[in-house]
């Protein structure tokens, strides 16, 4: 079997020499190994380190393309079996919306990065449509979707439109050409050969130099100045600069003459093949290794935990040790992981600190809505201690306040029909709040103008006027010593110092009180509602926050005070 034939890609038979069989087993052996890589990353698709990515999107624009690669792969060894409308159809559609699909994914770091710079201020929430019939919930979803769409929403609904117009266009010039059937009204028919040249490639030109010359360059200078810490940034870099020399080698290929030695055995689609290969394996290998580095890093905690244990046990920790006044060393690291101790100070007391922990989560961890839901959560259970220690007040009226506010949290923070920006905990915390207040949540959100509703005006004890307000800015006894298994919300902090009479009076029992408007006024409190409704919950994010994000902080503090000595 010679390796190469020598009439190369002529049209006339198969190409089953060496080179042909190695386009096909290419193919082959790396389907196999893309459809694994996606199997387990569409598997990890909820981790809390990946799902803002956008996996189901990521996976649907890598297969998309990969059913593109895979055609121009055996083209070779086709050779002229491959019709030209086929290859007409996989140029107009598959690979543009391949790439659309990508650039839309690609979006996403800029997107969530916007997101998180105004979650403290922005609390609304999205509404849920409503219609007694299949037509009416239908028409009115879109129309809140068009008045209330987040910036995500509009640029995927501007990719759809393109995906759109452009099938529509394709379309239209299939029909009206005769290179690709009878019935056409311009051109005439060719040969395989000639039918691949024309000006019926326009629009599938227009679309990749669009999606790769002017959306991908625009989307690197517009998150130039973003620093993750997941490389997410440099994810986005390599997939885009990867996608941009395809193109105008295929141009230079398919109409330019000096190429035609190097087409015979390199066809020229197959100048995409490297950038796509990039594109795909950039964007499904990034997020695997940022869900093995979580999962390492967790499993060190789990290490030094139960290390810990071990030694209380058999009593060489001390009779009064606790785990969160305990430095532990990440294994090869070098360097001691920062306490859980240390994060609750931090959550309670120190404002500043807090405020410098926020910044880091919205704009290198991209996951401030946890801390803010730490927040919340910390304020509504003083809030709840003060109010029941208000005299002359109806425990009735106290518990339907207090409800009232805890589902606001639910309705910003955990239900995804309305929470932007929905914190990550498990199925069976969720399971067990919605149980509490979905019903509730839905009258609210119903109930709701278009683009929502600001907490404060539910939370008068939570001023989002003050982008970087937390619980530290209160004065608070020390905190309840306690261990990783135990960390509930309401172990964590204690009542607020006394404060003056005045400082009362400005949450005194006339604001204890609904508003008849509200949409709750008459709504009955479910009997398991308690001060530690959320303390699942809490204890989940708490940990979470302080496995990797807290430790990330902590370790960027001691690398720039190293830096600025």
């Amino acid at each position: 079997m010679r390796f190469l034939n020598p009439g190369g890609h002529d049209f006339i038979g198969a190409n089953l020499d060496g080179w042909g069989v190695i386009q096909l087993l290419f193919a082959i052996l790396y389907t196999l190994v893309l459809l694994v890589l996606c199997g387990i990353l569409w598997k990890q698709r909820d981790h809390p380190i990946i799902r803002m990515r956008k996996i189901p999107m990521a996976i649907a624009a890598v297969l998309v393309l990969h059913v593109y690669l895979v055609i121009v792969l055996i083209v070779y060894p086709l050779n002229g079996y491959f019709p030209c409308n086929a290859e007409f159809w996989i140029m107009s559609i598959y690979l543009p919306i391949g790439i659309g699909l990508f650039q839309a994914q690609n979006q996403q770091l800029l997107l969530i990065s916007r997101g998180q710079q105004v979650l403290l201020t922005q609390h609304a929430i999205k509404p849920l449509p409503a219609g007694k019939t299949r037509w009416q919930y239908y028409r009115n979803k879109f129309v809140l979707w068009c008045k209330s769409s987040k910036e995500q929403d509009a640029f995927e609904g501007f990719i759809a439109a393109g995906m759109l117009v452009q099938f529509l266009g394709s379309l239209f010039i299939y029909v009206i050409s005769r290179k690709f059937n009878s019935y056409g009204v311009v051109s005439q028919p060719t040969t395989q050969a000639l039918c691949r040249r024309g000006w019926e490639w326009a629009p599938s030109i227009i679309w990749q130099a669009s999606w790769n010359f002017i959306a991908g360059p625009y989307l690197l200078w517009k998150i130039r100045m973003i620093r993750d810490i997941y490389n997410w940034r440099l994810q986005t870099t390599i997939a885009i600069v990867a996608g941009l020399p395809g193109t105008p080698l295929w141009l230079a290929a398919v109409y330019s003459d000096s190429l035609n030695g190097v087409s015979k055995y390199w066809a020229p689609a197959m100048w995409f093949v490297p950038g796509l290969v990039t594109m795909q394996m950039i964007t499904i290998l990034s997020a695997l290794f940022q869900v093995w580095r979580s999962r390492k890093q967790a499993k060190e905690v789990d290490g030094a935990l139960n290390a810990f244990d071990v030694k209380k046990q058999i009593g060489t920790a001390g009779p009064n040790a606790s785990i969160v006044t305990t430095s532990t060393k990440t294994k090869g690291s070098g360097s001691s992981r920062v306490p859980m101790k240390t994060m609750e100070d931090c959550l309670t007391r120190n404002g500043l600190e807090y405020n410098a922990f926020y910044h880091f989560c919205t704009t290198k961890t991209f996951n401030g809505e946890n801390l803010v839901f730490l927040d919340k959560t910390i304020k509504f259970k003083l809030e709840w201690r003060r109010i029941f220690n208000l005299l002359h007040v109806s425990p009735n009226a106290v518990r339907l306040r207090m409800y009232r506010d805890a589902v606001d949290i639910y309705l910003t923070l955990i239900w995804d029909k309305t929470a932007k920006y929905p914190i990550n905990i498990p199925s069976t915390i969720s399971r067990d709040l919605n149980t509490l207040f979905q019903s509730a949540a839905a009258i609210v959100a119903a109930n709701q103008p278009s683009t929502g509703r600001s907490s404060s005006n539910v939370t008068p004890w939570d001023e989002p006027s003050d982008p970087f307000a937390s619980v530290g800015d209160h004065p608070l006894r020390p905190m309840l010593r306690h261990s990783l298994d135990k960390g509930s919300a309401t172990e964590l902090i204690t009542e607020l110092e006394d404060s003056s009479p005045g400082d009362h009076n400005n949450n005194n029992s006339n604001n204890i009180s609904l508003e008849p408007s509200d949409p709750l006024h008459d709504v009955p409190v479910p009997p398991d509602f308690n001060e530690s409704c959320f303390d699942a919950a809490f204890a989940s994010i708490k940990h979470m926050m302080w496995e990797q994000p807290y430790q990330d902080f902590m370790k960027s503090k001691r690398n720039s005070a190293s830096s600025s000595a």
